[in-house]
């Protein structure tokens, strides 16, 4: 690696970064970096970084990857997918060689962040976009409750309404989140002219309560593709929609697909956002108890999720993103992320899905490997699935609804148009639609 970091320059960005100073708060040890060839440690005491020397003596902390990341990652200032932080590193073999409960989890948003200051004391900072908000006038949607019965479940549902399109589009969150994450598309003049559209929090999730009778308090919460189906059903049913599309991102990108094979007749298209083919192999071991654990911090999952926004999403919708995370109950993301991990899976049950009679468009952002990959993600589903679409937008990300909402919105809505028009709907401008 012909890369050499200077150890001064190092200490000088990290003792400025006021954001790695908050997220280290209360942590005090040694950070090593273990670049091939170079490694160093960081020294912190209580939050503040106080040297940058040559790697000597046990770590606290040890990021560990092979040289091919640390070359990618000093390469240039934008990095390429992958590089961008420890989460986008998983995917290159990286990981942090420290005890999980007592390190990691309470302070892996540090460590990310020291991450980062290295990369860009090395290759420069990453230009993010400015922030726009071109919506606030038009940011009209009206929040409603809803008792609402699945599968004999009941629950206090909460949704957000907004458009007067001809065609009903339900949005659905990623794991562990709520409609929150879609209310700049909510607000967008362009959707609300094609679309009647209905943002919701599943039970347990956002501003709507756990089902009435369930003891949920005795209990892990573990949905099941069945559950959630059932009540993206019970929602549709009881709004009454005539054939909604259906768009969700992450989780509800898997949930997109699998409703396109087990409940296609309720639906006129289906859209998903970084969804899947079927599910990539995953470490030994792994398990989404890590993230329903009372040892573990419930830092730990919206700090992974907040690595994997994109690099130049602008700064604040990124972190609006980690605090959508944040403030939803623990162990939620974790049963959600069950179901993504290990029930969805297209080798299944992707012969039952229809392209033909119903659009089935995957899309995904460049920023995320994973469901732009060839064999499990996005592509996958357009190569086994005669007639699904998959569509890749550059620059955006897993989470581009909420961390990217104008550059994703810009993106999104000619792949609706083609949609719309692939389902057979007149255009929302057009004399047939506006009678």
């Amino acid at each position: 690696m012909t890369h050499q970091i200077d150890h001064q320059q190092v200490l000088a960005r990290a003792q400025a970064d006021v954001e790695l100073a908050y997220k280290l708060r209360g942590f005090s040890g040694t950070i090593r970096m273990s670049v091939p060839g170079q490694e160093f440690d960081v020294v912190v005491a209580g939050g503040t970084v106080t040297g940058v020397r040559p790697a000597e003596g046990p770590a606290d902390a040890v990021v560990r990857g092979p040289e091919e990341f640390w070359t990618g990652t000093f390469s240039r200032a934008t990095p390429a997918p992958g590089y961008e932080s420890l989460t986008g590193g998983m995917s290159h073999g990286v990981f942090v060689d420290a005890d999980l409960a007592r390190v990691v989890a309470p302070w892996f948003a540090g460590i990310d962040r020291l991450f980062k200051v290295v990369r860009e004391t090395v290759a420069g900072e990453a230009v993010r976009k400015p922030v726009r908000d071109p919506y606030r006038d038009t940011d009209s949607a009206v929040g409603r409750y809803a008792y609402i019965t699945a599968a004999g479940e009941e629950a206090r549902v909460y949704y957000e309404q907004a458009g007067t399109g001809p065609i009903p589009l339900l949005l659905h969150p990623t794991a562990g989140t709520d409609g929150r994450q879609y209310r700049h598309l909510l607000a967008d003049p362009e959707m609300q002219q094609r679309f009647t559209m209905y943002a919701y929090d599943l039970p347990y999730h956002g501003k709507s309560l756990p089902p009435v009778g369930v003891r949920w308090w005795e209990q892990p919460y573990l949905p099941g593709q069945e559950w959630l189906m059932n009540w993206v059903v019970a929602i549709a049913d009881h709004l009454q929609l005539d054939q909604p599309f259906f768009m969700g991102c992450s989780v509800g990108g898997q949930l997109a697909l699998d409703l396109a094979a087990e409940r296609g007749e309720r639906f006129g298209a289906f859209v998903a956002l970084n969804g899947w083919y079927g599910n990539p192999r995953l470490p030994e071991g792994f398990s989404n108890d890590l993230f329903r654990t009372p040892g573990i911090s419930d830092d730990y999952a919206p700090s992974l999720n907040f690595g994997a926004t994109a690099p130049n999403a602008p700064e604040p919708n990124a972190h609006e993103t980690y605090w959508i995370y944040r403030s939803n109950f623990p162990g939620i993301y974790a049963g959600d992320n069950d179901y993504f991990m290990f029930e969805h899976d297209l080798n299944r049950n992707g012969h039952k899905i229809d392209a033909g009679s119903k659009p089935v468009y995957v899309v995904t952002g460049e920023y995320d490997p994973a469901a732009d990959d060839d064999v499990n993600g996005g592509p996958a589903v357009e190569k086994n699935i005669p007639g699904a679409v998959s569509v890749k937008l550059p620059d955006l990300g897993h989470f581009a609804p909420c961390d990217d909402p104008v550059g994703f919105n810009e993106a999104i809505l000619p792949v609706l148009d083609e949609v719309i028009a692939r389902a057979g709907h007149a255009p929302a401008d057009s004399p047939s639609a506006q009678a």
